[in-house]
């Protein structure tokens, strides 16, 4: 007797509906694509029990004739693509022709549509997979998808899902990030009867507005090229997930590594540890150079050329971070509910936190600090072509102090230099250029086992890195110079710090290793908290930092300056 079966249709069906529909969000992603592809200008979308009893999408697009109506539940029956050739040149959202089949599987799917020529509607009922009913009916120009029920005859598929305030973020979370990139669509999305999110059509920006809130709008910046648009937020606004990143490439939301790999190294050295921007991009590349029949879900596509892909990106962004004034300023204010973090009666009620960070945006002809004539005494105005500056003094020996005709801003002086430091020095590496120090007498520098070990494999590293040294026997090394540029540090110090910093990331790439090396010498090289700063030693450190390529960090993205604008001072002082 033979092992082989052939599976009825109804098994297939659920086989692929596991595949396809994983879970509430699923569907409406598929069913949100359907009516973006429909040309739909409204979309709204009701839920009931978080997705489990009802979901309900009703847009203004298209709609379907009787025909088109009743193939549209088919398995593999769609209008996107006609032979296989297709598939490498798809512009549509949805394509495959498996969403519809695939929720009518598992749940009780109604479908309801009209084209705007016809006096009738047409109607589709399908239970499990069963057709119930098939005929005319009244209905407003467009389609209403509904589905009940979800997963009433796969049970096991229940026992998958996660809490009800999950599912029901993974909901809210889908809908967003196609408002976000739909913006000229109005979408509205219910929960019980409760509107989490209303936009109307417009401009990217209003979206964000209403989705993020608008302090976080304060806070991105526009991004424009030929092939990439969209928003991304200036360093002070980072948040610990990434959940506030959004890619789209030819319209569809994707998850790709090679983007966000792009987006955070362009962010280099602004990021501070383990934070994360918040960016809303938009690829525009041509279709016949991408694959997006590679996931059941679509979320991954592959690209022809993903280092073409990577250097758009990358170029894009850091442009972009490099033409703007990334100045902190501290702006008082009631801060209001915004949708990702509301509660389970308000879907997460945000925090009343009272600082909000905002960051002024100047032209890139703007973005220099400290420009003008030489400053030779206490109170002497530092002119850039933003506007002047007085510095004043320092405070704790720690902070210099500099006030503007519209504030006063709080500098942190060892910060400054670390920026300093980490770009010459990183200028004179990547430029095969280091300038060597030579020491009156050279130091005996002993390490323990393991860092003797590594060093003794890596001695070629570290001169290049500018020091001149030699093994001197089982654990001892001679240091004979050092970087230039950090000659006031102790040598035996900074080179123990340089291996146990090696060491720790042994096993990380080695561009990797090198730039975290580099920014610990910056680091160690620096003026301290508590170290006394003379006038002219600060005169002199605002005027490098002026010279510096990004100007607004250090290389672990510590904020250098921070601005207190005279308005917000006034608020504190309750005079406004």
């Amino acid at each position: 007797m033979t092992k082989i079966n052939v599976l009825d249709e109804r098994t297939i069906g659920k086989i692929a509906a596991g595949e396809v529909i994983e879970k509430p969000a699923s569907v409406v992603k598929e069913l949100v694509e359907n009516s973006i592809d429909a040309g739909s200008t409204s979309i709204t979308i009701d839920i009931e029990d978080y997705g489990k009893r009802l979901i309900r999408i009703a847009d203004n697009g298209l709609g379907m004739d009787e025909e088109d109506c009743k193939l549209s539940v088919l398995r593999h029956a769609t209008s996107k693509i006609k032979e296989s050739h297709d598939l490498y040149s798809i512009s549509s959202l949805g394509f495959r022709g498996e969403a519809l089949a695939s929720i009518a599987a598992v749940s009780s799917l109604t479908i309801k549509t009209r084209q705007k020529q016809s006096i009738n509607g047409h109607s589709v009922e399908i239970v499990g997979g069963d057709v119930r009913f098939n005929g005319p009916v009244g209905c407003p120009d467009g389609t209403i998808m509904e589905v009940r029920n979800l997963f009433f005859n796969t049970p096991a598929r229940m026992k998958f899902l996660k809490s009800d305030t999950n599912e029901l973020k993974s909901i809210v979370d889908v809908v967003s990030r196609y408002a976000l990139y739909y913006s000229n669509i109005s979408f509205k999305l219910t929960h019980n009867g409760h509107t989490l999110i209303s936009t109307s059509s417009g401009k990217m920006e209003d979206s964000i507005a209403v989705i993020y809130g608008i302090n976080v709008l304060k806070q991105m910046m526009p991004i424009e090229t030929e092939n990439i648009t969209g928003m991304i937020s200036k360093p002070s606004l980072l948040k610990s997930d990434k959940s506030l990143q959004t890619i789209f490439v030819n319209g569809r939301y994707v998850k790709d590594d090679t983007i966000s790999k792009a987006v955070y190294d362009a962010y280099h050295t602004l990021l501070f540890l383990d934070k994360n921007p918040v960016f809303v991009l938009s690829l525009k590349l041509n279709p016949e150079k991408i694959d997006v029949n590679v996931h059941p879900t679509k979320e991954k596509i592959k690209f022809g050329n993903s280092a073409e892909v990577y250097n758009l990106v990358f170029d894009a962004v850091r442009n972009t971070l490099l033409s703007s004034n990334l100045v902190k300023s501290y702006e008082v204010k009631e801060v209001q509910p915004a949708l990702s973090n509301l509660s389970m009666e308000q879907f997460m009620a945000q925090p009343s936190d009272s600082l909000i960070v905002e960051q002024k945006l100047v032209e890139k002809s703007e973005q220099s600090f400290f420009r003008g004539n030489e400053i030779s005494s206490r109170g002497a105005v530092m002119q850039n072509r933003v506007s002047a500056y007085r510095l004043l003094g320092c405070v704790h020996k720690t902070f210099f102090l500099a006030e503007s005709t519209d504030g006063f801003f709080i500098i942190d002086q060892h910060v400054v230099e670390e920026r300093i430091n980490y770009e010459k020095f990183m200028n004179e590496f990547m430029g095969e250029k280091v300038r060597k120090q030579e020491l009156l007498k050279p130091e005996i520098l002993e390490l323990p086992p393991a860092e003797s070990a590594w060093l003794i494999e890596n001695i070629d590293f570290a001169n290049n890195l500018g020091f001149e040294l030699s093994h001197f026997g089982e654990r001892s090394f001679i240091v004979r110079s050092i970087p230039m540029i950090f000659g006031r540090t102790q040598p035996a110090s900074l080179l123990s710090d340089l291996v146990n910093t090696a060491a720790e990331g042994k096993n990380n790439p080695l561009e990797e290793l090198q730039e975290s090396i580099i920014t610990m010498m910056s680091c160690r090289a620096s003026i301290k908290a508590g170290d006394d700063c003379p006038i002219p030693k600060m005169e002199s450190l605002l005027e490098e930092l002026d010279k510096c390529k990004l100007p607004w960090t250090c290389p672990h993205g510590r904020p250098i300056m921070i601005k207190i604008s005279l308005l917000e001072i006034e608020k504190m002082f309750k005079r406004k």
